[in-house]
């Protein structure tokens, strides 16, 4: 079942070519990886495919409805997105920070509900930020920080869940934990979009891969398409690369 459906988009700045005629389609408890090159027009396509921002040539359907039908409160329900880039303006409270989550697909009075109440303890419980809760997030070190805006989008609990760089500011520890509990959150029927530049220790990990490179797709498959996958990740990146313990890694030359 299609849930996700991106239809010739494409994105242009000052005459500029962002993105060039760009499709794909995503089922139901799928996983994306998305990568490139720097400049490639990764975070660009997962702004504007997610509704951040306006497109101006193409289709974007969630569950066979375009995008721009939808309610924002609706829209919250069926999708949430992690930016690359967060800059809080004030000191919110951490547990405040992560009840927005509860917010954007409802309304005010539900953050007093049971239900609640039990989806922010759980988002709490899964991405281990129980000592930062009566923190700011301003006093957060930027790893802990990507914790917390984690634990936001699982309160939030959409259908589909997209991030951008998401592994940005962790350890490696916390790496291998968020790719570790995206698998997860696939394997219970969720929705999984991701723009990773850490592709080496990502690869195991998504159902489906889509390369661009200079805002064209050179490369849109399944994993099952190993070799193909392969000399796709090394065209994208001008880079040698071989499979060792199913990582892809960098061949020293």
């Amino acid at each position: 079942m299609k849930v996700f459906e991106v239809k010739d988009l494409s994105f242009k700045i000052r005459n500029r070519h962002i993105l060039n005629n760009v499709s794909f389609e995503l089922e139901k408890g799928h996983w994306l990886l998305i990568a490139g090159p720097n400049g490639a027009g990764k975070s660009t396509l997962l702004k504007i495919a997610s509704g951040l921002w306006k497109k101006q040539q193409g289709i974007v359907k969630i569950w066979g409805k375009e995008i721009e039908k939808y309610h924002i409160h609706d829209l919250a329900r069926k999708m949430a997105v992690l930016s690359a880039s967060f800059y809080p303006m004030y000191n919110i409270n951490v547990y405040e920070f992560i009840k927005l989550g509860i917010y954007s697909r409802t309304n005010f009075f539900a953050f007093y509900s049971k239900k609640t109440k039990r989806d922010i303890e759980l988002a709490i419980e899964i991405t281990e930020t129980k000592d930062f809760l009566k923190k700011g997030i301003l006093e957060l070190s930027q790893g802990e920080l990507q914790r917390v805006r984690v634990a936001k989008i699982l309160a939030q609990n959409p259908e589909i869940m997209a991030f951008d760089e998401p592994l940005s500011h962790l350890d490696i520890k916390h790496k291998i934990w968020l790719l570790e509990l995206l698998a997860k959150l696939r394997a219970s029927g969720k929705t999984i979009i991701t723009v990773i530049h850490d592709f080496p220790i990502s690869y195991p990990y998504p159902d489906e891969f889509l390369l661009l490179k200079n805002g064209n797709i050179i490369f849109q498959g399944s994993r099952e398409r190993e070799k193909a996958v392969i000399e796709a990740f090394k065209e994208a990146f001008d880079i040698n690369l071989y499979l060792s313990d199913n990582f892809l890694l960098p061949l020293k030359e």
